[in-house]
């Protein structure tokens, strides 16, 4: 018996793209919520209500499968400090790898022409992922000053800087 999933295992032709990253809309609300729950629940991420993922949407940059919203990254500026934090969920497979590269490509691309010359991360268990892909470790008190006021230091997240220019 074949077996045909979202990660396409089997035959499929279609004469449309399957898989994209794009800019988030209020339609999508649902789908992130959906998406980050798990890692709410396991600690992973600090816990979003609905209405912040409403007024924050803009923010975000999706990936879709066949309809189906499976990762998801976003970029919070701080033009004061020209830097913006690109919080993140993981994927549920482990294949994902390269889609998360390109949601976060895509999230920090549009940072240089916003005037930022640094994108930065808080993670508890992705530091390894990060520091591959260019960022550096640096000490919570590097973070700009409306950040470091709502920084979690029960959690310990540890903040990666990426330079950008």
């Amino acid at each position: 018996m074949e077996s045909f999933t979202h990660d396409g295992v089997g035959t499929m032709i279609v004469d449309e793209k399957l898989e994209s990253l794009r800019e988030a809309t209020s339609d999508d609300v649902g789908g992130v919520l959906q998406l980050i729950e798990p890692f709410e629940k396991d600690g992973t991420l600090v816990k979003r209500d609905r209405t912040e993922i409403e007024r924050d949407i803009g923010h975000y940059t999706v990936i879709e499968h066949d309809g189906v919203i499976f990762g998801c990254a976003a970029l919070y500026p701080y033009p004061e400090a020209r830097t913006a934090e690109m919080a993140h969920s993981r994927f549920l497979l482990r294949c994902r790898g390269k889609a998360m590269a390109s949601a976060s490509s895509s999230a920090s691309s549009n940072a240089p022409s916003a005037g930022l010359d640094t994108i930065f991360v808080l993670t508890t268990r992705t530091m390894h992922w990060f520091i591959k892909r260019g960022f550096a470790q640096v000490d919570a008190d590097w973070l700009p000053e409306a950040r470091k006021r709502k920084y979690n230091w029960d959690r310990r997240s540890q903040v990666l800087v990426k330079k950008l220019t």
